[in-house]
Parts: structure tokens; C-alpha cells; sequence
């Protein structure tokens, strides 16, 4: 967690969760962005010695950022209650975002099509992250990565947030064989997500 710098708040940036991607330089997939349609608006520079890192916009200005470890490798408890489990990108065009991923990180995307159609990205035989594709029946949002939370009871945790100051989006609603989830916002706007996987998607 960091406090904004005064230029984004200039710019309008809201609170937000930013999505970070392990990479091996963060200057070459820096270099990358531009050729694939994106915008760099955080060139790469050192963190003391934690890593390195860059931020960027894709195609459709959706944030992302690229880490490069030095001494500090990124999250060491995932997939956990109270820890970091999923982050989904929403896009207005699947069909560009998977070209910009699959070309930045070399993610593979796999769609499953549905009432809602839903795209895991895959780094070899694991699934990395998540895609939907915004609808006109969704508002007006705009593209963007939402991250998640793991935790044991999703309208305990709604519940939590509401008294705590935040507020619930979406849901807390089923997703038939996945969890059960709800889309909420802190006391300062920042957007994110929690989610009780169901038994057979539990990891550790």
C-alpha cells in the first residue's frame, strides 16, 4: 500500500488495487508495449532493492504494472483466506486484449463459452488470471483489473466491509461450481473483490 502522488490525483486516478505480473525484465516488456498498442506511463525504475518495475496501459487504458525481482519476489501467501487468490481483466474487446496479454507475457488465452463467456489466462498448464467482456447491461465501466480475496464466508466479509465503511457493488451472488463472490469498494472508492471458492476449487 501507497499514498497517491499528487499528479494522480491531479489526473483523476481513483483508489485502485494494482494487478503486478512477474516478469524477467521489466525493460524489455516495457519496450514490447508500445509496438503491441499499449501506452507506458510509468517508466521502469528501481524500487530500492526490492525489484523493478513499470506501469502501463493496454489497449483499452486498463492499468497493469510489471515486476522484476530483485530482493522482494511479490506475494508470499496466496490463495488463503484474507490473501490475494485472482486478478480479472474486463474489456470491452476480448478479442484485442488477448492479442495485447498473449503478445506482452505470452499468456495463452482459453474462452469458455456460456451464458457469460469467460477467458482464464494460462501460463503453460495454469491458469494465471481471468477475462470478461463488458456488456452494455453492465453500465458504464470502464476496463480495468479487478483484484480478489479469498475468504471463508463471502457475506460475512460484505458485511464486514459495509460496517467498516465500504460498500457492495455486486452480489454477494453464486457462480455455479466456482464460489460465491461479491465486488466491493473501501471508505475511499478502491474496488476489489472477495470470493469463497467452492471445495472442489480450493488450493493452497
Amino acid at each position: 500500500m501507497m499514498t497517491q502522488m499528487e499528479e494522480q490525483k491531479n489526473m483523476g486516478v481513483p483508489p485502485n488495487w494494482a494487478t503486478y505480473v512477474s516478469v524477467a525484465s521489466a525493460d524489455d516488456t516495457a519496450k514490447k508495449v508500445a509496438g503491441l498498442g499499449g501506452t507506458v506511463i510509468v517508466e521502469p525504475m528501481d524500487v530500492m532493492d526490492f525489484g523493478r518495475m513499470a506501469v502501463f496501459l493496454d489497449t483499452e487504458g486498463a492499468a497493469i504494472c510489471a515486476w522484476q525481482a530483485n530482493q522482494h519476489h511479490g506475494s508470499e501467501v496466496v490463495n488463503e483466506p484474507g490473501a490475494f487468490c485472482w486478478s480479472e481483466l474486463y474489456a470491452k474487446d476480448r478479442d484485442k486484449a488477448k492479442a495485447f496479454y498473449s503478445g506482452l507475457f505470452g499468456w495463452k488465452p482459453e474462452t469458455h463459452e456460456g451464458p457469460m463467456d469467460y477467458t482464464e489466462w494460462k501460463v503453460g498448464d495454469r491458469s494465471v488470471g481471468g477475462m470478461i467482456q463488458i456488456t452494455d447491461e453492465m453500465g458504464p465501466i470502464p476496463p480495468n483489473w479487478l483484484t480478489y480475496f479469498s475468504v471463508t464466508d463471502t457475506d460475512t466479509a460484505t458485511e464486514t466491509a459495509k460496517k467498516a465503511g465500504g460498500s457492495a457493488m455486486m452480489g454477494p451472488m453464486d457462480i455455479p461450481d466456482v464460489g460465491r463472490f461479491a465486488i466491493l469498494a473501501d471508505g475511499q472508492g478502491a474496488v476489489f473483490a472477495v470470493i469463497k471458492m467452492a471445495d472442489a476449487h480450493e488450493t493452497s
